[in-house]
């Protein structure tokens, strides 16, 4: 597992001595402590400081444990003293994640809250083990001096023993009680007189008698075998018992003997010491580890924990993820308030679609939820469980008034025992899910193993970009722009490629690169690359005087907020003419206003930098955004109307984009083409009316040290 960092936003309590002086005040406050408060915040201050320093490295949990403990040592026994000091720190240490969820560091610090109280627990289990040997002692002590003393002693003993607050039973070998102190009687709810002559395991309770109940399983009077028998000195145990009242409480439980003059065994001593709010706390804690704190649905990694099991008794199941469509936008405009709502409601009506069925809904994302179903022969199919499902969420949760129905995109999988592992289960009900959302909103798709395995390899290269990028297998090429008509190369296109077992071509790198974000980081540092060459592109191409590098940019790199700034560094640190260069930027981005895709088409145009538009498709949209730009050139798009050219395009494609280049070349702009793949295809943009155009029937695109063979006259060049 990777290390879960802290959060860069520091909690309500930000400084370590506001910390310890909230957690002191609220300790003294709430419970005694015999300590001076200066003492006290003395020591929550170097405690705070192992805390924030086991949050910041892998051994949260361990100091959790030792911090625990500590407290005890230092004398905060008070049982107030705990819930204080949990208060406290999860106030301070997870307050701010209402704003800024962080459920990794929400993890941890869980986390380190649990063992703080198992060490708590287990520290006042040893201060209690201490005082339960000194009563004992005393007992045993009192017994011997009987003969010398037996009144000072019967006095002593009784002191012990009525003031002890731990609770406790003298019973025969057999377990009837013969005498108990007040502290027994207040855990189990029965007066004293009534103790007497009854058998004590009887108020102890097994797994069998209460289902559900944790502790060790079978009979107590086990352990107490276990030391009259000479196998065990003592025996601790955590043990659930039954009140007077019928109240249950959660105990810790220990056994010993006493011994008469001659050392035979003659009687047992039972301590009972009641932590059924240490349990309690430690039971919420779990919870939370384990269930979503907004829906009460089980979190991922419960959910993956009982999809496992599921697969192990189920003959077949199903499983379907269920993603929100947006989501965002409900919170953006509504506020949270309103989105944690709809959370909660999404996932009731969840839970009421498989009502009838032995099924599991899980909360395993932001906006995410996954529905396991153990499928029977009446369970339905899978159409009707997603229409089901659309059907429940389609209804408006009304809020002041406020109608909301919200749709969603679901991937669904069913496999029969035995098919997939649960986590295979996971992936491909995951992957099912991406197909659906890559359709569209409201879609849903099934789980197919080729398109998954199609999706596997993409993704592995996806996740091998970034390293081929720094070992240098990915690098920049230049494909030859020619002058359509004119038999000449008349500027270079810079392109990606792959160097591998099947090398990568610049169109499946840029989708990778998309699909990871890397293409954001690759934009600054190709445009390094090709501002370094635009000095020897001039003497290349001696006679042409527009630019020279027409860099195409993809949707992230268009709309990302340092482009501009990219540009003008790349410019400045290699001294490169500014008016050979042309930043082509992708047409849809601008028209979206996508991040900062319209500023940064009219910043690159008043610093000197050539601008153009690619992916065009010739929309009535589109021809606005033209006839408001000063662009010089004109990429269509070459999946759209760039693909008039091919053999395979109709008539009516064909008429309209001739009417398209016509009319791009009419206002004042270049018209470029990709993909040309055919000396026919050129020789029909070139009739088009198409001023410029790329493509492998031009050549090969060519490494930065052989940027002098583009015009190579030897190369094939359509003509028009």
């Amino acid at each position: 597992m990777d290390r879960i960092p802290v959060p860069a936003t520091p909690p309500p309590i930000a400084r370590r001595e506001e910390l310890a002086r909230a957690w002191t005040a609220s300790t003294t406050s709430s419970a005694y402590i015999p300590r001076a408060v200066v003492e006290v915040e003395e020591l929550l201050l170097e405690l705070v400081d192992q805390l924030l320093e086991s949050l910041a490295g892998d051994d949260a949990a361990a100091a959790g444990t030792r911090i625990g403990a500590r407290l005890v040592d230092e004398g905060l026994v008070d049982p107030n003293a705990l819930q204080a000091t949990i208060d406290v720190l999860t106030e301070g240490l997870l307050g701010d994640l209402r704003q800024t969820p962080d459920t990794e560091f929400a993890k941890r610090t869980v986390a380190m809250l649990g063992a703080l109280s198992a060490g708590y627990a287990d520290g006042l289990r040893n201060y209690t083990l201490t005082q339960q040997e000194q009563v004992k002692q005393a007992l045993f002590n009192a017994m011997v001096r009987a003969e010398h003393n037996l009144r000072a002693t019967e006095n002593r003993f009784r002191e012990v023993f009525e003031s002890s607050a731990v609770g406790i039973a003298i019973t025969d070998l057999d377990g009837m009680c013969i005498e108990s102190n007040p502290s027994l009687s207040q855990i189990l709810a029965c007066p004293p007189g009534r103790l007497a002559g009854r058998m004590l395991h009887d108020f102890f309770l097994t797994n069998d008698e209460l289902t559900g109940a944790r502790g060790t399983p079978g009979d107590v009077r086990a352990g107490y075998r276990r030391v009259l028998d000479g196998e065990a000195e003592r025996v601790h145990e955590h043990r659930r018992l039954r009140k007077e009242d019928g109240d249950t409480a959660w105990v810790f439980l220990a056994i010993s003997l006493l011994h008469d003059g001659a050392g035979a065994p003659a009687y047992f001593v039972t301590m009972v010491q009641d932590i059924s709010e240490l349990q309690l706390l430690q039971d919420r804690l779990g919870h939370q580890l384990l269930y979503d704190a907004l829906t009460g649905l089980p979190n991922r990694q419960h959910f993956e924990s009982q999809l496992e099991s599921t697969l192990g008794r189920a003959e077949s199941v199903t499983l379907c993820f269920v993603n929100l469509d947006g989501f965002a936008t409900i919170n953006n405009s509504l506020g949270h308030p309103f989105g944690d709502r709809l959370l909660r409601t999404v996932a009731q009506r969840l839970g009421n679609v498989v009502a009838r069925e032995r099924a599991l809904v899980a909360r395993i994302g932001a906006d995410e939820f996954a529905v396991l179903i153990e499928d029977r022969p009446d369970t339905p199919d899978l159409n009707h469980v997603i229409d089901t499902i659309n059907a429940e969420l389609a209804e408006p949760e009304y809020i002041d008034e406020r109608g909301v129905g919200v749709g969603a995109s679901i991937g669904a999988v069913r496999c029969r025992a035995g098919e997939m592992s649960a986590t295979e289960l996971f992936r491909a009900a995951d992957t099912a899910l991406r197909k659906a959302k890559a359709t569209g909103r409201r879609q849903w798709a099934g789980y197919h193993a080729r398109d998954d395995e199609e999706a596997r390899q993409r993704d592995a290269l996806a996740a091998e970009l970034p390293a081929a990028w720094e070992n240098g297998q990915l690098s920049v090429h230049y494909e030859p722009v020619v002058r359509l008509g004119a038999e000449r190369t008349v500027a270079a296109r810079p392109v990606l490629r792959w160097e591998r077992a099947e090398p990568l071509a610049h169109r499946d790198c840029l989708e990778l690169a998309e699909r990871t974000g890397l293409s954001v980081q690759l934009g600054p540092s190709m445009l390094r690359e090709v501002c370094a060459r635009l000095s020897e592109l001039r003497t290349v191409f001696p006679q042409e005087s527009g630019a020279l590098v027409r860099f195409q940019l993809t949707r992230l790199q268009t709309g990302d907020a340092d482009l501009v700034r990219a540009v003008h560094r790349a410019i400045k640190d290699t001294d490169a003419p500014a008016n050979l260069l042309e930043i082509g930027l992708d047409t849809a981005a601008v028209l979206d206003d996508y991040g900062d895709a319209r500023d940064n088409l009219e910043v690159l145009a008043e610093i000197g930098v050539s601008t153009g538009l690619c992916g065009f498709q010739g929309g009535p949209r589109e021809l606005d955004l033209l006839a408001d730009t000063s662009v010089r050139t004109v990429t269509l798009a070459a999946d759209g109307a760039g693909a008039a050219g091919r053999d395979t395009a109709g008539p009516v494609l064909r008429e309209e984009t001739e009417r398209l280049v016509r009319a791009i070349v009419a206002g004042g702009r270049e018209c470029s083409v990709l993909d040309v793949r055919t000396e026919a295809e050129a020789h029909w943009w070139a009739a088009a009316g198409a001023t410029s155009a790329q493509g492998g029937v031009f050549g090969l695109p060519v490494t930065a040290d052989n940027l002098a063979t583009l015009p190579d006259p030897t190369r094939p060049v359509a003509a028009g």
